[in-house]
C-alpha cells in the first residue's frame, strides 16, 4: 500500500512538472511593443505600437476618460474576461502608454506586489510626457514592461520582481519589447526561461526595425503589425493554433506629431466578430463632450490613416 501511495505521489509530481515545463516554454499571454522617435519617423515626432495578444475571452472598447483633475485621454479597455481594464492610452498632451506582460514571472507572483491601483490611468491624467512619467518611477513596482512616448522621445521600462527598474530611452531611433527581460540581467530567481513566442516575436520585430528605408511611417508600422511569418502562435500578428489559445486581439498605433493632434489607428479582432478598424484624431475625440465611449462604427472612426 505504501509503495502504491508513493507511486501515485511521484506520478502527480511528474504531471505537475510537465505542465509547468510546457507552460514555461509557451506562456499564454503576450504582447509585442515597438516605437520610433525623432529622425526615425517621417516628419519627426514619434510612433508607438502595441499588438495586444490575450486569451479570446472578452471584448474590447475605446473609452474617453475625463478625470476631475488632470488630462483627458482615449484608452483601449478590455471588458469582461480574467483581466479587464485599461490596456493602452493616449492623453491630450500626446503622451502614449502601452504595456506587456512579464511571462517569466507567474501571474500569482506578479499580483502579490503592492502597486498603486490604476497606475496607467493615474499617469495619463497627470503626466504631459515621458520625463513626467520617469519622475514617478518609484510607483512602478509590479513586474511589467512599459513602452511610453511623447512628441520628442520614447522609452522602455522594465520592472523586475525584486523592484529593480531599467529605463531605455531615445529621441532618435527605435525601441521594441515582447515578454521577457532584456535590459535587466541577471535574474537568478526566475525559473522560467523566455518563451518561444516571445523570443521569436522579439527577433522578428527587431529585424523589421532594421529596414534601411527609414524614416518610418504609420503605414510601415501597420504593415509590421500584420506580419504572420512565424505561424499562428509565434508571429507578431497571432491567429492562434486553436480557438481557445492566445491570439492577437488588437493593434494600437499612435502617431504623435511634433505639433498638432496625435492620430490613432486601432484594429480590433474580438472573438466572434469581424475585424474592425478605427482611425481618428485624438483631439477630435476629446472634443466630443457627451461621450465616454467611442463606437468603432462611428463617424469619428472614419478618419485618415495616421501619417
Amino acid at each position: 500500500m505504501m509503495i502504491g501511495m508513493m507511486l501515485r505521489y511521484t506520478l502527480r509530481l511528474a504531471w505537475v512538472a510537465a505542465v509547468w515545463w510546457v507552460f514555461s516554454l509557451n506562456p499564454s499571454h503576450a504582447c509585442t511593443l515597438w516605437g520610433a522617435a525623432g529622425n526615425a519617423v517621417e516628419g519627426g515626432g514619434a510612433l508607438i505600437t502595441k499588438n495586444r495578444d490575450w486569451t479570446p475571452d472578452h471584448r474590447q472598447q475605446l473609452n474617453i476618460v475625463r478625470p476631475k483633475e488632470g488630462y483627458a485621454s482615449v484608452v483601449l479597455a478590455a471588458v469582461g474576461g480574467a483581466e479587464p481594464g485599461t490596456k493602452a492610452g493616449v492623453n491630450e498632451k500626446g503622451l502614449v502608454m502601452v504595456t506587456a506582460t512579464v511571462n517569466q514571472v507567474p501571474a500569482a507572483e506578479r499580483k502579490r506586489v503592492d502597486q498603486k491601483k490604476g497606475l496607467m490611468s493615474h499617469l495619463l491624467a497627470r503626466c504631459a510626457g515621458v520625463e513626467d512619467v520617469l519622475k514617478q518611477i518609484e510607483l512602478f513596482r509590479r513586474p511589467v514592461f512599459y513602452l511610453v512616448g511623447d512628441r520628442k522621445e520614447i522609452a522602455v521600462i522594465e520592472v523586475a520582481p525584486d523592484g529593480r527598474r531599467s529605463i531605455t530611452r531615445t529621441d532618435s531611433g527605435t525601441l521594441h519589447h515582447t515578454n521577457h527581460y532584456g535590459a535587466i540581467d541577471p535574474l537568478p530567481d526566475l525559473k522560467r526561461k523566455p518563451g518561444a513566442s516571445s523570443t521569436n516575436r522579439s527577433a522578428r520585430i527587431e529585424k523589421l526595425l532594421k529596414n534601411p528605408n527609414r524614416p518610418y511611417t504609420a503605414d510601415d508600422f501597420i504593415r509590421f503589425s500584420q506580419d504572420r511569418t512565424a505561424g499562428p502562435d509565434n508571429s507578431i500578428w497571432r491567429t492562434g493554433s486553436d480557438p481557445h489559445k492566445t491570439r492577437s486581439l488588437a493593434t494600437w498605433l499612435v502617431a504623435i506629431p511634433a505639433s498638432g493632434s496625435p492620430r490613432l489607428y486601432l484594429k480590433t479582432a474580438d472573438p466572434g466578430e469581424a475585424e474592425r478598424v478605427c482611425r481618428l484624431a485624438v483631439d477630435d475625440a476629446l472634443r466630443v463632450s457627451d461621450r465616454d465611449q467611442i463606437s468603432l462604427d462611428s463617424d469619428l472612426c472614419n478618419g485618415p490613416t495616421p501619417n
